[in-house]
């Protein structure tokens, strides 16, 4: 395998950047960050480029050629901006994208790389559409030199999302009281961000296709009976049915009012994408779980619940 040496992260002071920059590191590549650094860092032994990618000449500081370039923007503009300052000097280029740029209802348990995309935005309002916008706009640009990495639900160490840790922290919140979940116990597929960074790292820049960087399928009641153990959980779980979580305001996905994870049953597919490919190029699908967690191991889940825990949502313990 060979090893990129010279490696530009167009972002790499926040988490998912971040971590890919941090692993670049580890295999001894030189590895530079482009980012505002603004109230964050790039890690330790990577180069820092403060730049605005809003504003004009915000790569006028990068000189010379690139083995890699990786890039996890949502905006179309900051998208092209790179490219057409840098595509002419990259060897290769990695995007990291979303699911998201997929279809989401109508889409078929089992989907691959190959189901629909959403209409694309280039304005960057819509996430999804965004990221549609910005991989063709990419592939029309370095055709072959590209590779295309879309993860699904993202977890592990210092996701900030609240999606998955907040079923530890609020089971430790719970304690021996009620807990309200979902009735429908519907597929959910989440990725460690351990097991994304190093694919991107290790088999990304030999690639040159789209991959759905997918996780393990899991119940959602075997990942909450999960947390309950991990946070020692003893009191009563309610069940209540969409109906019931409809009417009392209880939101999808994530947020202050929502039950994350939670999604319409119109859209249950979206936990249960293929993986094949992705396996097959060398990608590990570590089962997350909060036993795997740092911050909801059974020693730490009391704490978490007080920041973690602190958006869970402020719907009723039960539906009745």
């Amino acid at each position: 395998m060979s090893l990129a040496q010279r490696v530009l992260v167009l972002g790499g002071t926040r988490w998912i950047g971040r971590a890919i920059a941090a692993a670049h590191l580890e295999r001894g590549a030189e590895v530079t960050c482009l980012a505002r650094g603004e109230g964050s860092e790039p890690p330790a032994g990577a180069r820092l480029v403060a730049a605005d990618r809003d504003r004009p000449g915000a790569y006028d500081a990068l000189e010379g050629a690139w083995d890699e370039v990786v890039d996890v923007t949502r905006l179309p503009a900051h998208a092209r901006g790179a490219v057409e300052a840098l595509g002419d000097r990259a060897t290769h280029w990695t995007f990291v994208s979303s699911v998201s740029a997929q279809r989401l209802e109508g889409a078929p348990a089992g989907a691959d790389e190959d189901d629909p995309l959403v209409p694309e935005d280039e304005t960057g309002d819509d996430y999804g559409g965004a990221k549609a916008w910005i991989e063709r706009m990419l592939r029309e640009r370095l055709g072959d030199r590209l590779a295309i990495v879309r993860p699904g639900l993202v977890g592990g160490p210092g996701d900030g999302s609240d999606r998955f840790g907040h079923w530890v922290a609020r089971a430790a919140l719970a304690a021996d009281g009620p807990l309200l979940v979902p009735a429908r116990d519907q597929p959910t597929q989440t990725i460690d961000v351990r097991d994304l960074v190093r694919f991107v790292v290790e088999r990304a820049p030999e690639r040159s296709d789209v991959v759905n960087a997918v996780g393990t399928e899991i119940r959602l009641h075997a990942l909450i009976a999960l947390a309950r153990d991990v946070a020692g959980h003893t009191g009563e779980v309610v069940l209540a049915d969409d109906e019931a979580l409809d009417a009392a305001g209880v939101g999808y996905w994530m947020g202050p009012d929502a039950l994350p994870l939670r999604l319409p049953a119109a859209l249950d597919s979206h936990g249960q994408r293929s993986s094949d490919r992705y396996r097959a190029a060398g990608g590990a699908s570590t089962a997350t779980s909060p036993r795997r967690s740092p911050t909801s191991s059974p020693t730490s889940a009391p704490a978490a619940s007080t920041d973690r825990g602190s958006q869970a949502p402020r719907a009723p313990t039960s539906c009745g």
